[in-house]
Parts: C-alpha cells; sequence; structure tokens
C-alpha cells in the first residue's frame, strides 16, 4: 500500500474487495488484497505476552511472559508500564504482530469473575491510567494497541448470553471511565465486548460506538469483534463496527454485499470501515518498512528483557502484614528453612485461557531461593494445592524431556499402517490444538501422542486424561483409561475454553527408576455432534503422587516446627482462574487453608505466600503474621518472590483490588454467577473499596494497601483555594514525602477526593491521581501532581453530561483507600458549576 490518500484507495476497490477486508482471514489475520498492494494485519492475544504463531495455543513460539494484569496494577507505576508495553512491542515486532488484543481495562466488579486476573484494578482511574502508558510503550514500536473489552465485560462463563443492566451514571463513571482515560494515549484500535448492555449487544449498539467512540470521543481507529462476537450483518456495520473476527467470515461476505444492495448498509458505512482498517495498516505494517528489526520468533530472549519482567514481578508483590518485622530474610548459614508447597516448584505465573503465554523460561521460587540461601533448606510438598499436574515425561527411547504428537487420517489403532501426515513434539500436557492449520491433516483426524513416565520414586500414582473429542489412554500397552465410548457427567466447567471432559483416572503402584510407555489415541470427533463449528481438539494428561493428606500436612508442621523460618507458599492457578469459567468461592481448594492454619501455629515466624490473580478469603488470617501477596508473577515469578523476600527489593506493591472477609460482603454478591443471564448491575458506582467505606463495612484489606520495610512520612500538603471553571480547569497539589526508615523504598502517594456536598449520592472518596516515588533513607522529595475536571464531576442523568457541582472539594492524601490511612487533608472550592462532555 503506497498511498495516504485512502479516499483514492478506496474508490478503485469493488464492493466485494471491500468486504473482503472487513473480515477475517483465519484465526488471526485480516484478509490481504494483492491487486492494490494492500497486506494482511497479525494480531495476537497480548495482555501477558503476544503468543504469536497464528493464533495457535499449541506450541506457540515461546516469548515473554509478563505478570498477570492485576500484578501489573499493583506496581502503580506508570514508568514501569510504558516500558511493559515497548517490550510487548518489541515482541510483536520479532512475531510480526502488527495488532496486540491488549491492554484489558474492565472493572472486577466482583472477585469471581475468572479472567479478572486480565484487567487492571477495580479503580478506573488506576486502570486506565496504567493502560493508557502500556498504550504509548506499544504504539511506540508501532505496534497497535488494541484496548478490550468495551465495555462491562462481566462474568467469563457464557458472557455471549449475558444481558447486563446499569444506570448511565454507572456506566459513564465506573466502566466506561478506564476506556475514557486511556483515550489520552490515542489507541489505534477498540474490541468490543461479548455481552449486551441495556438490552443490545456491544457490537451493534451505535450510541456506545458511533456516539460516545467516535463523536464524543473523537476515536479515529478501528473497532473490531471479540472473537465470534459479531451478531449480525447490517445493525453491526451500521452501529460502527469494523472489522469481524475471526475469519472465515459469518455475518459478512455475501451478506454484507446484499445487505449494501438493498440499501440495507449504505456505501458509505462501508467505505468508512475499510478507511478505519487502512488506516490501521498505514500506522502499522507500512510504517516497519521503514524501521526493520529481526523478526525472527524465537529470539528476544536478553539480559535487558529479564531484567525488566523480573523488575515488574518483584515491583507488584505486596507485603500485607510483617507483624513480627520477620521480613527482610537474612542469607544467613545459621538460620535454617523450611519450605512448604507444591507451588515452590510449580509455580502459578499466569491465569488460564487466551491470555495465557509461553514463555522462554520461568523462574521457580524454590531455584531463586537456592540461588540465595545454598542447599540450607528442607522441603515439603504439603497438601495437594494443584489438579493433577504431571511430571517425568520424556520422548520415547530419548532422554529428553517431552511428548511424541503424531496426526492421521485414520485410527492408528485400528489400521497400524496408517499414514503419519504430521509429527512434532512438545513439552506440555495440556493441549488445545484450535487453530492448528495443517495442510494435509483432514478436519477430522487422530493423533497419537506417545511418552516415556520415568517413576521418581516408589509410590501409588494416579493418571488423569481429559479430552475434547474422544481418546484413550494406553500404558505399558494396556487401555486404562476410556474416554472413547463415554464421559464423565460434566459437572463443572473445565480448562481450555471450557471444552475438555471431566477427568478419568488410573491408579498405579511405581518403582523408582522404572519406566512406563504411554500412549494416548484420540480424535476431534465429538461424542454427541453438535451445531457449529468442528471441535479442533484437545487433550490434558496429568499425574500426582498419591499422597496421605493428613500425613502431607503433619510433615508439613514437624517441619515448621524443626526450622528456625518456615515459608509456606500455595494459591490458585490455571487450574482455578480461567477464561470461560467464574469461580463459586473465594476460598482456597482443598485442604490449603487447614494446612496454613496449622503450620503458622506450629511456628510464629512462618511467612505465608499467595499465588493468585484475584483476591481470596483468608479464614486463617489471625494466626498469620507475615504474609506477602505474590499474585502470578510471569516468567520472573521465582526471582521476583526471593528479591522481596531477602530484601533486595524493597516491597512496594500496592492492591489493585480491595480483599472481602467473605463472599458475602461482596458488593455484587446478590447479582453475580446467578443462573439468570439478565445481570443487574444494583451495586452501582459503588464497586470496590467505593461500596466498603459507603457501608462501613471494612473489608480484609482495602485497595491501595501494602506494606513496606522502611516508613515514609507527609507534609505539607498544598491545595489551591479555588478551582478554575474555565481554560484548563486543573490545579496543582502537592506534598512532601519523607523516608524516615532504614532503607530505600518506594511510596505511592494517593490523592482521593470527596465531594464535601452534592446534589446526588456518591462515594465518600474516589482515587484521582497517584504517583510512585523512589526515596532514598533520610530524604524528602517533593510529589506535585494535577488534578482535572474529571476529579470533581460526576454523569449527570438529568443533562447527559458531566457535571461539577459548586461548593467545597476535600482533596484527602493516603496510603490506601482504607479511612484509617488517610494522613492530610485540604480543601479547594469550586465557585460556580459547569458541564462538560467528550474528553
Amino acid at each position: 500500500m503506497t498511498s495516504d490518500n485512502f479516499d483514492k484507495i478506496i474508490a478503485q476497490l469493488s464492493l466485494a474487495e471491500k468486504v473482503s477486508l472487513l473480515s477475517g482471514a483465519g484465526a488471526c489475520r485480516t484478509n490481504s488484497l494483492s491487486r492494490l498492494d494492500i497486506p494482511s494485519l497479525q494480531t495476537s492475544d497480548g495482555p501477558h505476552g503476544l503468543r504469536g504463531g497464528g493464533g495457535r495455543f499449541f506450541n506457540p513460539p515461546p516469548g515473554y511472559q509478563l505478570p498477570c494484569a492485576t500484578a501489573l496494577g499493583a506496581t502503580f507505576d506508570i514508568d514501569l508500564l510504558h516500558r511493559a508495553g515497548s517490550l510487548l512491542g518489541d515482541e510483536g515486532r520479532r512475531k510480526e504482530v502488527h495488532v496486540a488484543l491488549a491492554p484489558t481495562v474492565c472493572i472486577q466488579r466482583s472477585p469471581l469473575i475468572g479472567r479478572g486476573f486480565e484487567a487492571f484494578a477495580e479503580d478506573p482511574v488506576l486502570s486506565g491510567t496504567l493502560a493508557a502508558n502500556l498504550i504509548n510503550g506499544l504504539q511506540d514500536r508501532q505496534v497497535a494497541a488494541c484496548i478490550k473489552h468495551y465495555a462491562a465485560h462481566d462474568q467469563s462463563s457464557r458472557s455471549t448470553e449475558d444481558d447486563v443492566h446499569m444506570t448511565q451514571r454507572t456506566l459513564r463513571e465506573i466502566h466506561l471511565l478506564p476506556f475514557q482515560i486511556a483515550m489520552r494515549s490515542k489507541p489505534w484500535s477498540f474490541m468490543t465486548a461479548y455481552q449486551r448492555i441495556n438490552g443490545l449487544h456491544v457490537s451493534e449498539d451505535p450510541f456506545l460506538i458511533e456516539q460516545i467512540l467516535r463523536k464524543e470521543w473523537q476515536f479515529d481507529g478501528l473497532v473490531m469483534s471479540d472473537w465470534w462476537g459479531t451478531y449480525s450483518t447490517s445493525e453491526a456495520i451500521n452501529a460502527g463496527l469494523d472489522l469481524e473476527m475471526p475469519g472465515p467470515s459469518i455475518w459478512r461476505g455475501k451478506q454484507l454485499i446484499a445487505a449494501v444492495e438493498c440499501r440495507k448498509v449504505s456505501t458509505q458505512a462501508v467505505d468508512s470501515a475499510v478507511k478505519n482498517l487502512l488506516k490501521l495498516i498505514r500506522r502499522t505494517r507500512d510504517s516497519w518498512t521503514q524501521n526493520a528489526i529481526e523478526t525472527n520468533e524465537n529470539n528476544g530472549d536478553t539480559p535487558q528483557s529479564r531484567e525488566l519482567t523480573r523488575n515488574l514481578a518483584s515491583a507488584s508483590v505486596v507485603l500485607l502484614k510483617n507483624e513480627s518485622n520477620v521480613l527482610p530474610l537474612r542469607p544467613d548459614a545459621s538460620i535454617t528453612y523450611g519450605l512448604i508447597g507444591e507451588h515452590f516448584e510449580n509455580p502459578a505465573t499466569g491465569g488460564g485461557g487466551s491470555s495465557e503465554a509461553t514463555p522462554f523460561y520461568v523462574s521457580s521460587p524454590l531455584d531463586a531461593c537456592v540461588e540465595v540461601i545454598g542447599e540450607n533448606f528442607r522441603y515439603e510438598p504439603g497438601c495437594y494445592s494443584e489438579s493433577l499436574s504431571q511430571g517425568g515425561l520424556f520422548l520415547p527411547e530419548s532422554e529428553e524431556p517431552g511428548l511424541l504428537l503424531q496426526w492421521f487420517a485414520e485410527d492408528p489403532s485400528t489400521y497400524p499402517m496408517a499414514e503419519c501426515l504430521h509429527t512434532t513434539t512438545t513439552r506440555n500436557t495440556s493441549m488445545y490444538f484450535s487453530q492448528m492449520n495443517i495442510p494435509a491433516v483432514p478436519d477430522t483426524h487422530f493423533i497419537r501422542v506417545q511418552t516415556r513416565f520415568h517413576a521418581f520414586k516408589t509410590c501409588k500414582y494416579r493418571f488423569a486424561l481429559s479430552v475434547c473429542g474422544k481418546a484413550r489412554l494406553l500404558i505399558d500397552g494396556q487401555e486404562v483409561v476410556d474416554l472413547w465410548t463415554s464421559h464423565p457427567l460434566k459437572t463443572d466447567d473445565t480448562p481450555c475454553f471450557n471444552k475438555l471432559s471431566m477427568e478419568r483416572h488410573f491408579e498405579l503402584d511405581i518403582v523408582k527408576g522404572q519406566k512406563y510407555d504411554i500412549q494416548i489415541v484420540m480424535t476431534n470427533e465429538v461424542i454427541h455432534p453438535t451445531v457449529g463449528p468442528r471441535s479442533p481438539g484437545g487433550v490434558r494428561l496429568g499425574g500426582q503422587e498419591l499422597r496421605d493428606e493428613d500425613q502431607a500436612i503433619n510433615d508439613a508442621v514437624r517441619l515448621a516446627q524443626e526450622v528456625d523460618i518456615p515459608i509456606l507458599m500455595t494459591g490458585l492457578s490455571t487450574d482455578y482462574e480461567y477464561e470461560a469459567s467464574d469461580r463459586t468461592s473465594l476460598l482456597l481448594p482443598g485442604r490449603e487453608n487447614e494446612m496454613i492454619t496449622r503450620v503458622c501455629e506450629a511456628n510464629s515466624n512462618t511467612v505465608v505466600i499467595i499465588q493468585a490473580g484475584m483476591p481470596i478469603e483468608m479464614p486463617w488470617i489471625q494466626k498469620v503474621d507475615t504474609l506477602v501477596y505474590a499474585w502470578y508473577g510471569g516468567q520472573e515469578t521465582g526471582h521476583g518472590i526471593a528479591d522481596v523476600l531477602w530484601g533486595k527489593v524493597n516491597p512496594a506493591g500496592r492492591l489493585s483490588l480491595t480483599f472481602p472477609r467473605r463472599l458475602e460482603d461482596t458488593p455484587a454478591f446478590l447479582n453475580f454467577g446467578k443462573v439468570d443471564r439478565q445481570i443487574v448491575y444494583g451495586e452501582g458506582v459503588f464497586v470496590g473499596y467505593r461500596y466498603y467505606e459507603k457501608l462501613k463495612c471494612p473489608p480484609l484489606f482495602y485497595f491501595g494497601y501494602g506494606l513496606s520495610y522502611t516508613q515514609f512520612r507527609y507534609s505539607n500538603l498544598i491545595v489551591p483555594e479555588k478551582f478554575p471553571t474555565t481554560g484548563d480547569r486543573e490545579i496543582e497539589i502537592s506534598v512532601d514525602v519523607e523516608n524516615i526508615g532504614q532503607c530505600d523504598g518506594a511510596e505511592v502517594v494517593q490523592a482521593y477526593v470527596s465531594d464535601v456536598e452534592c446534589s446526588l449520592q456518591r462515594p465518600r472518596k474516589e482515587l484521582k491521581v497517584f504517583q510512585k516515588m523512589h526515596i532514598a533513607t533520610g530524604q524528602k522529595l517533593r510529589c506535585h501532581v494535577k488534578l482535572d475536571k474529571y476529579a470533581i464531576s460526576f454523569w449527570s442523568e438529568e443533562y447527559s453530561q458531566w457535571r461539577a457541582e459548586a461548593g467545597e472539594f476535600e482533596v484527602i492524601i493516603a496510603t490506601s483507600a482504607d479511612p484509617k490511612d488517610e494522613v492530610l487533608r485540604g480543601v479547594c472550592c469550586l465557585p460556580e458549576t459547569f458541564m462538560w462532555s467528550g474528553l
């Protein structure tokens, strides 16, 4: 595409050519048009790392895996988020990805949301501000950000069925505001959410797309659907949905041509959508020829990228309790350590679903601790904290870890001489074969998986199999699991977008040193045919030593009694937090809570580390003196945690979400996760900390909370007396922050605003601006931040505008949203009411 005159290019296109450009060519690509040198664009899921590889979930090329978005939110660090965006942009360039499907800025109205870990925070100002900086980093590298899911994407389970109902004020102040703030970075594309809002699917809602996004916010980029999130032909494109994804098209093609010919869709609407696509091509792909970099998918693992991902992981860690000052630990040979929990060996680096990334490597907490303390520790796995997770698998007749996969047109069990059409290997035991696109393999096919299990000890061992399709599991030639003739009754959601069957198990007495040949034969043909796309196929092999959990917990307790410092690490993983499913409880699974309680009772020096993407209930909180929330830390999970534990990094993470005492206390408890797919946002604008403070219902930990190894003192707050009603309509406030502790550290200055007298009910206070400051011990720095018209405005349903009412506004400097953490106050007066719209 050699011209910037988009109208001239469009004039040369036939209607069929225009229409072809407005839907995907496959899983993650747009269509190209060679006649006019219009190239295709490659997209990739991207909140935590760009998968690339044409969108395939099986064996994508390795890349960066950043901490989950709630962890990034906990950094409160705009500079770090800009650097993270640049890192993803560099990865996009290497993997030839032009559009990163990120960031996610939907507000977590409930802690049960299955993919809540993909979004930054419960607060729209924090979420939108961090998103803007990540977008700037991405687009500085000429990789487009596609901010999502516009808007109010809520329950993850069966979200295409949902119809969320809320007031315009709730929509504007909470669920649209992060997108509005992120518009400061001028994102090049938006993705619409799956569900309806107030009765109309977002992807065909002209009010949300044309009126708000394009007219009020002056957005000039491309709007695409979420995958299979287009539900009409005429309505969607007339509303401003430029691109239907993925391909091949369901709603466009001949249907859109017919709609134009019968005047249900105007040529102008089609031309406008094509123009937005051409503009995105110009902003991304065309600029690459002027700024080329190496595009080998597998490079990029550099000392600089490792340092940045390590910094992101450690900056996100939140110290919640340190009552006995056990932390930071000392790498002293005289101190004995006991490491407890399966997460030390198999950390949770991210949640499940489309945001999953295949990292270059994973820094395990066990290895990271060994780097600091050597072999001066003992280890106990404790009770089960993960579902079946298979290790000890090696390629047949090899000492190399992995599994061998072969594709056939016929069942190789029935036809031993069947021709193998494709062969590959993998180290992943959870395999979803969507978007494989192997030319020689027919739509309905068979896959044989072969591996060899090396027994690491003599014990009883449980193997598990689940499948998307039909499968058999054989061990040493004997069939031991049948998922071919029947599946267990599905009683819960499952990974791989809820496509996998429930597991079936087989128990075997294994002998240390012995090798066991494992074979899975599967087909993507499903047991019960359904209407819709053909199953891509998938399989998951699991295994675990069958432990006596009573004995396992007793062993953990005994270890805690015998060492100076027990460190217990547990939590959730992709087995519990993943796309297409929502949690039903905030409790940790299995007997984890019991183990935490008993270990802490055995040794008060116990350091408890929790990994999760969203809040959990903590029934043991009174028994724990030292508590660290480590989220899902990405590829540098281990180093990020160890750096904080041993004081290489002073913890500066602050909670991006409020942690309730119990599920029943949460704002959306009465209207989340119910059978009725009409979801009423009854909490209104009182989401997260706004709700708890308004109802005087103290949560376990407030939004913005987090401890440090040092102490800070605030003083000399200056707030202008009057807020201007003309010009930029902003004020600058400033405050001194002094590090009065014994080590360098970082403090997050949080400025909240309270509308002292308002004509309608508002939250007691709301975060309006924040700044992270790195302050050396003994140093005092002056923090300067600006409060603009957003800080004093609410959405008026009477006037359909933002309204700032004359009167007093209290500026509250706090270390969290907890009323107990408010440290300084100032008052500013708005002399007269004004209203505004747009940005």
